[in-house]
């Protein structure tokens, strides 16, 4: 049977810490990698792992990622996030798949998102498979925001869901909102992309449009009620919001984005 080692990043996340820690107290290692906790977070942790690490979230996601990668002990990583639960069904499935022989070296998994209490299933914002447990020898994560794992070899869907509790409510999604837009902003900045005066209506009006109409209806935002239509509101906002930050980084050289930020 291969062990795994579940490793995920962390900043002031006391509310939700030791939910997730307590659905995954059956993999052989839980390694986290802290990027400045103030509350907390990093007490509550010790009760179920001392395999705390100090991580850099200037540098990105997929930075911090990869380094609590190569902290953990084993060759099976379980990606996961202090606001997600892996559930008993999950559980029995990947015990059963670390067992038996295979030819696969990732397995991705659909995401129940929570607005609050609400799964939202509509804007997108279901199944979202994400991978979820990999051979580390093959993968690596890339990007600065929105990481992905550049993985060589064959995957598969495990048939069970991750339930993730995205947001408690409207306060906690801007917190997290701040830090994405400036990341994303950043990005593209580094990318070449410029805000002018000719594509201004595109990327301030007609994308941000463009993005509602898409979550809303074409995703069947609608169908989640007020939620469907708050996630769908936010989701034009923020497009908009990451080109106005562009913009406002065109003025100012060396732009990084702000250490005070948090992923919560």
């Amino acid at each position: 049977m291969d062990r795994i080692s579940a490793v995920l990043l962390s900043k002031n996340e006391e509310k939700n810490i030791e939910r997730c820690l307590q659905s995954v107290e059956w993999v052989d290692e839980i390694v986290i990698v802290d990027t400045g906790s103030t509350d907390q977070t990093i007490p509550l942790a010790r009760r179920y792992t001392q395999a705390i690490h100090e991580g850099d979230i200037s540098k990105g996601f997929a930075y911090n990622r990869n380094l609590g990668n190569e902290k953990a002990r084993n060759e099976w990583i379980m990606k996961l996030e202090p606001d997600e639960v892996i559930p008993k069904a999950l559980r029995a499935e990947i015990e059963e798949l670390m067992q038996a022989s295979r030819d696969v070296e990732g397995y991705y998994s659909a995401r129940r998102n929570y607005f609050g209490r609400k799964w939202v299933k509509g804007c997108g914002w279901y199944p979202m498979p994400q991978i979820r447990l990999f051979d580390k020898r093959n993968a690596r994560w890339e990007g600065l925001v929105h990481e992905w794992l550049d993985i060589k070899g064959k995957t598969a869907v495990l048939k069970n869901d991750v339930l993730h509790y995205t947001y408690d409510d409207i306060q906690h999604y801007f917190r997290k909102f701040n830090l994405y837009t400036s990341f994303d902003a950043l990005a593209l900045k580094e990318q070449g992309f410029r805000i002018t005066w000719l594509n201004m209506p595109s990327r301030f009006l007609l994308r941000p449009f463009g993005s509602f109409l898409k979550s809303y209806l074409l995703q069947k935002g609608w169908q989640d009620g007020f939620y469907g239509y708050l996630v769908s509101l936010y989701s034009a906002f923020y497009v908009m919001v990451k080109y106005m930050k562009l913009y406002e980084m065109q003025k100012v050289e060396g732009t990084n984005v702000p250490a005070e930020h948090t992923r919560n």
